[in-house]
């Protein structure tokens, strides 16, 4: 079943320039709130800058979100804390309710999970599995599951190919790895060796794959074509999360408790273009997420709760406070659509 579904490319325009306000943005910023104990996702409404929904998820401890292109579901996975959790959430993004979810095995410990252009299908990475599965969405089900190869361990962040015909996965344990796998065929998948805590994951608008080897503080660049390393280089101390950003440029945060800041890439010649501070509080654990909506980048600081908004196109201007004081911001997704406040709970 899973070899015969047809995978085409989608692409949100997001119609025109963005700016600092997010007033002129519009549609709905998801966020998870990585609370120990009672974890959520928030719904900020762009036009109005107003949280008007949150989902509760309760103990399985979500990191991460995903929105389907048309922007209808959203998806978080159950991670757990003290017992792996197995379980991905399918919440309706309008009406901001939680309408089912996707069992994905005794132990599974789902992380991260990426649509597919078709809107009924995701992918979710199985961290203690070493297994990326195939999701149907509408029914609720896991089609398939694909292994991410013998020397691959804790498979943590994942990315689409530009033609959606792979899948990109950081294996974090270990020597650190990204995994291709291939969904339309039973090929094994190649396992290419980066760097120590192989995590995040990005496709460059080339098609080149960037990923953050963020115990080793350095980023490696893959060559989609041959899946051969380009390069790997040193970056700031905990590369954490990257995002691909208009005009061949790549963003990448980093940080720990003492400093942070997006170093912003030049994608083809890797050449390091701007640098921006991430101001606050950083006493204790660290841990950022990443966000970009054209030139906009928004930024989670989940050891102080702040939600920052930067304008890429104004990189002399400091950020804006989205949020302050929020709980444990950290994964975020956007949807162009709104949440009805009437019928969200």
């Amino acid at each position: 079943m899973a070899r015969s579904i047809v995978i085409a490319m989608a692409v949100i325009a997001i119609g025109r320039a963005l700016s600092l306000s997010a007033a002129e943005l519009d549609g709905t910023l998801l966020v998870i709130n990585r609370e120990d104990v009672a974890g959520s996702v928030s719904f900020f409404d762009l036009p109005t800058e107003k949280e008007i929904a949150r989902v509760p998820i309760g103990s399985g401890w979500p990191h991460e979100v995903s929105v389907s292109p048309d922007g209808r579901l959203a998806l978080t996975a159950e991670y757990g804390l003290e017992t792996p959790g197995r379980r991905v959430v399918v919440i309706d993004v309008p009406s901001a309710r939680i309408t089912g979810y996707i069992d994905t095995g005794a132990g599974s410990k789902p992380h991260h999970t990426v649509f597919l252009p078709d809107n009924r299908h995701a992918i979710a990475t199985l961290e203690t599995s070493d297994r990326v599965a195939l999701i149907d969405v509408a029914a609720l089900a896991v089609v398939e599951t694909y292994p991410i190869g013998e020397a691959a361990r804790e498979g943590h962040m994942l990315a689409l190919s530009p033609d959606g015909g792979r899948v990109y996965v950081g294996g974090r344990s270990g020597r650190g790895t990204v995994s291709v796998v291939n969904l339309d065929s039973s090929t094994p998948p190649a396992v290419i060796p980066t760097d120590l805590g192989a995590e995040a994951i990005a496709v460059a608008p080339s098609g080149d794959v960037w990923v953050l080897n963020q115990d080793a503080n350095s980023i490696s660049v893959i060559d989609a074509q041959t899946l051969q390393i380009r390069a790997t280089f040193a970056s700031a101390t905990q590369p954490r999360r990257l995002a691909s950003l208009p005009g061949g440029r790549i963003a990448v945060i980093s940080g720990n408790a003492e400093t942070a800041a997006i170093r912003i890439y030049e994608a083809g010649t890797r050449a390091l273009l701007s640098e921006l501070d991430v101001p606050g509080e950083r006493a204790g654990a660290g841990g950022f997420g990443l966000l970009a909506l054209g030139s906009s980048v928004f930024v989670s600081t989940r050891a102080d709760g702040r939600i920052l908004l930067y304008d890429l196109d104004q990189p002399d201007q400091p950020p804006v406070d989205f949020a302050i004081g929020h709980d444990t911001p950290d994964g975020m997704a956007w949807s162009p659509l709104r949440v009805d406040a009437m019928g969200a709970r």
